[in-house]
């Protein structure tokens, strides 16, 4: 019966698939292959040539097609046998192999429709080929009243509908899977790319943490009687927090904290130009109000319109126990008494680059044995639990009172753990806290 062609033209599509994506990536693997694998063994691999394992591997394929094929037809009562099945597989199947491997040139590197102009007459030439070649083999396989023309006649008409359906289905269907592999190398090209970039931009930013991290003091100065210690949290791998403490001289100690608004790198390039720009300016002989005035005058100039800072800058003097400060626009510092009471330092400073010509003015306090003072930023009053409330300063002056007499280091500590518990480590700015305890 004719047909058994469908084995056949599945396996020369699957030798029209091999060289068309062949052209394309060598490492792509055909469905026939798989089936291979599923169906063979691997003892092919050793005793025979690469050639000889390709021609075995499309016989197999072949036999099982043409195995399946005679199912088929005995389920549906076709009357046929397994022998011409068989030949018709095994004959027309090696003639398409053969042909459309070697013919694929032609047709494989052309453009839609131009690839389908080509392909479908060349298809249809090589099956009515395999076809008589075909029908020559059952004439020969045949007894005695059969003629050649006969079988022809028997096998033709059927094997050509069935060789140009499933021909034509099975390329589109290659065409198809080399489209979409094409796609995605395409998308894999760009994924890469855009991999590299991001990884690039995380080197960098890594790097700016870096810089920026060597921006802050790496060991703070101490002064007689007195302890200092400082903790710095960005929101994201680079912030605009910033705190510094300078010696001035062997009884006094500079200290500053300033929030640059908004976070990331455009925080972090402020940040940068204010930690320069106090070191130059926090001399010896100038006072908080001068320091400020001239912070402000600098930043007017090189700050972008909408950017501000807010700044708290101090002079603590170990030998009177004075506190010299200035508050520009900053949360104000919580100075906790041992005696249990709490003094808030606002001052009445303008947050700097605003207001070029802002007069600011000293503030002066005097420190007792045992006062804890602690200065932050908003990353840590601003910090939200699950339910969207702020940690507040009312916590802030709880968690100095609960440690009281404890070190700065403790006291610091003490507060960035209870912020990060509070939030659950989730700050929506930066957070940075600064603690002077008098002993």
């Amino acid at each position: 019966m004719s047909v058994l062609v469908l084995g056949p033209f599945c396996s020369n599509s699957h030798g029209v698939y091999r060289q068309t994506i062949a052209r394309r990536d060598a490492s792509i693997t055909s469905p026939d292959e798989n089936l291979f694998r599923v169906f063979g063994s691997d003892r092919w691999n050793k005793p025979f040539s690469p050639r000889l394992r390709k021609f075995l591997r499309d016989q197999e394929f072949l036999v099982f097609i043409g195995a399946l094929v005679y199912l088929v037809l005995w389920a549906l009562r076709v009357q046929t046998t397994f022998l011409t099945i068989m030949v018709m597989s095994v004959c027309i199947g090696n003639v398409l192999n053969a042909v459309m491997d070697y013919a694929c040139r032609w047709y494989d590197g052309l453009a839609p429709p131009w690839n389908w102009v080509v392909y479908l007459p060349l298809l249809a030439a090589v099956s009515a080929l395999g076809g008589l070649f075909a029908a020559a083999m059952l004439y020969a396989t045949s007894g005695a009243g059969t003629t050649y023309l006969g079988e022809l006649r028997m096998a033709a008409p059927f094997s050509m509908v069935v060789s140009m359906t499933v021909g034509t289905t099975w390329y589109a269907v290659v065409r198809l899977q080399v489209h979409l592999r094409e796609k995605n190398l395409q998308l894999e090209t760009a994924l890469e790319a855009e991999t590299t970039v991001v990884r690039k931009q995380e080197q960098e930013l890594a790097r700016a943490r870096q810089i920026q991290q060597e921006l802050l003091p790496k060991s703070i100065p101490q002064l007689r009687g007195m302890q200092v210690a400082g903790a710095w949290q960005p929101a994201s791998a680079v912030g605009g927090d910033y705190y510094d403490i300078v010696p001035l001289d062997e009884n006094r100690l500079a200290i500053c904290i300033g929030d640059v608004v908004g976070k990331g790198i455009t925080a972090a390039l402020l940040m940068a130009n204010l930690q320069a720009a106090f070191r130059a300016f926090a001399t010896a002989d100038a006072s908080p109000a001068a320091v400020c005035s001239k912070l402000n005058a600098f930043m007017c100039g090189n700050v972008a319109s909408g950017k501000f800072i807010s700044f708290f800058y101090c002079i603590v003097d170990a030998r009177d126990l004075s506190l010299a400060y200035e508050n520009a626009g900053h949360c104000p510092a919580q100075l906790l008494r041992r005696t249990g009471d709490t003094i808030a330092l606002c001052g009445e400073g303008a947050v700097l680059g605003v207001l070029p010509d802002w007069r600011y003015r000293n503030n002066r306090l005097q420190l007792e044995s045992g006062d804890r003072l602690v200065l932050f930023t908003d990353g840590v009053t601003e910090a939200e639990d699950i339910h969207g409330n702020e940690f507040g300063e009312e916590r802030v002056v709880r968690v100095l009172a609960d440690a009281s007499g404890r070190s700065a280091e403790e006291i610091q500590r003490k507060l960035m753990e209870s912020v990060t518990r509070y939030c659950d480590g989730l700050f929506r700015d930066d957070a940075t806290v600064v603690v002077l305890a008098v002993q």
